[in-house]
């Protein structure tokens, strides 16, 4: 019995997962950059001379 619509069923699973993968090391990607940006701000108010 061969099954119609299911010919690249496997492939459009593995392009959905690597776009999640994509989207998930974007979304770690900002994360890490918000999170220097933040941790230099704080740097620089601490250093400050003004209370």
């Amino acid at each position: 019995m061969k099954l119609i619509g299911r010919k690249g069923q496997t492939m459009v699973e593995y392009v959905l997962t690597f776009s999640a993968l994509l989207v998930v090391v974007g979304a770690l990607g900002y994360l890490l950059k918000s999170t220097r940006h933040s941790v230099v701000r704080t740097e620089r108010l601490v250093s400050s001379d003004y209370p």
